[in-house]
């Protein structure tokens, strides 16, 4: 391969790239040596790695990096550390050709490989026990004089941390590489059945009754409804529970999905919002729809979470699901509470469920603002299925049931992935620019 060792070379390289199959799914594996000065990144080591991103690019194969280094060669100095940028540009013309970034994190990975390569490849998984950081610990007590705690800069702080999606046996890497490559690999959208799928009436309740429904009824949370429509799912880590996302087949087409909030009505935290932007930048880069499932009173609203940027970080996660370039559906299945749940919903389409409900505010919010009760503050905003469809909100009334949802969704999917992207594109800005119509019992 391009790139690869020059066996005449002087100096060793302490990464290998080759070309490889996991399971049934080829791509570009660059495999760094530690038995070579500590598998440190110099000036060899990232003239080899843009060769294997460029061969990635031109072949449009897969990219797997098993990291296992110290970080840039210090010997090199500042030619060492230029390497860094060099392999930042590297994976931009990857993901610029749409093609994904999979790391594992062996033991060590520190320094400015795990900044520029491991921390933000697309999908990312740390070996058990591996010092996994941007320093290593005996280095850390150098520069400040205070040690490292047990546990911490290890891939299990990582994990912990969101900040790797799996943490791996060390004989398990190439299974779930395997996993995910099949997960993100393409192939055709399969159309849905479409017998049962929708509802043809949506229900007559409306207000308070709605909600009162929405909040008691039966019906699967964002997590398990995500299970539920996915096959060969991975999951993408956050820094907590409040949003799940994972990539994974709906029809067998490689989609992503994000369920806000994981848990029934649950509120949403900054590291759940993180993960939601996350997700569909993830969506976007590698071109796959991107599905969200709505079930949310709203972001947290206390004082640590405003402390923390809760308000940019709802901001930065609507600018992200509405900026996604490909075909993007959002399921309403439970409460939209507030702008907190908009950041989900603000996608190509918006199908709601018979148990779903959305609103300015969650009705005990609104009736302590408009100081009246939250019975007359839900009639006020108009808030059921039927309403939202006739204001031009929703785009469909589907029945609640989980195989229902997922056959509309990868229907809707494949009508949108029909439409030549800079028509759904403009659709779409039309849709989020403009104003919703009057409500039908508005006067002109």
């Amino acid at each position: 391969m391009t790139g690869q060792r020059d066996e005449s070379a002087i100096e060793p390289i302490a990464i290998e790239a080759v070309r490889r199959h996991f399971d049934d799914t080829e791509a570009i594996e660059v495999r760094w040596r530690f038995d070579v000065h500590g598998g440190t990144f110099g000036e060899l080591e990232a003239a080899t790695f843009a060769a294997a991103c460029a061969e990635a690019v031109a072949t449009t194969t897969p990219l797997v990096t098993v990291v296992r280094t110290g970080g840039t060669r210090l010997q090199q100095g500042m030619r060492s550390l230029v390497g860094i940028p060099r392999a930042a540009l590297a994976l931009a013309d990857l993901a610029a050709a749409g093609l994904p970034h999979v790391s594992v994190a062996a033991h060590p990975t520190t320094g400015g490989v795990w900044v520029a390569i491991g921390s933000l490849a697309d999908v990312r998984a740390a070996v058990r026990g591996a010092t996994v950081g941007f320093s290593g610990p005996r280095v850390v007590e150098a520069m400040t004089g205070e040690p490292v705690p047990r546990g911490a800069n290890t891939g299990e702080s990582a994990a912990a941390a969101g900040l790797v999606d799996a943490l791996l046996d060390a004989d398990g890497l190439d299974v779930w590489v395997g996993r995910v490559l099949r997960a993100l690999r393409a192939g055709p959208l399969e159309p849905a059945p479409v017998g049962g799928v929708g509802c043809p009436r949506p229900p007559a309740r409306h207000g308070w009754d709605q909600v009162v429904h929405s909040r008691t009824a039966p019906r699967s949370d964002g997590a398990d409804l995500a299970n539920a429509m996915l096959a060969d799912a991975v999951a993408l880590r956050g820094g907590d529970d409040t949003v799940t996302a994972s990539v994974g087949r709906l029809h067998d087409r490689p989609v992503v999905v994000a369920a806000v909030a994981a848990r029934r009505a649950g509120r949403v935290s900054v590291a759940g919002y993180r993960l939601l932007t996350r997700a569909a930048r993830l969506a976007d880069r590698l071109r796959l729809p991107f599905v969200t499932l709505v079930d949310s009173a709203g972001a947290d609203p206390l004082p640590a979470s405003e402390d923390e940027g809760i308000a940019a970080a709802i901001g930065t996660a609507l600018t992200a699901v509405i900026g996604c370039g490909s075909p993007t559906v959002a399921v309403v299945h439970g409460e939209g509470g507030s702008g907190g749940a908009l950041a989900a919903a603000v996608c190509d389409t918006v199908i709601v469920t018979t148990d779903g409900w959305f609103a300015a505010l969650a009705p005990e919010g609104a009736a302590a603002a408009l100081r009246t009760t939250p019975e007359d503050a839900a009639e006020i905003m108009r808030l059921a299925p039927a309403e939202l469809l006739a204001d031009g909100f929703a785009d469909e009334v589907v029945a609640g049931a989980a195989a229902a949802v997922r056959d509309r969704v990868a229907a809707e999917l494949a009508r949108l992935s029909a439409l030549a992207p800079e028509d759904r594109a403009t659709r779409r800005h039309h849709r989020w620019r403009d104003p919703l119509p009057p409500a039908p019992d508005d006067s002109p």
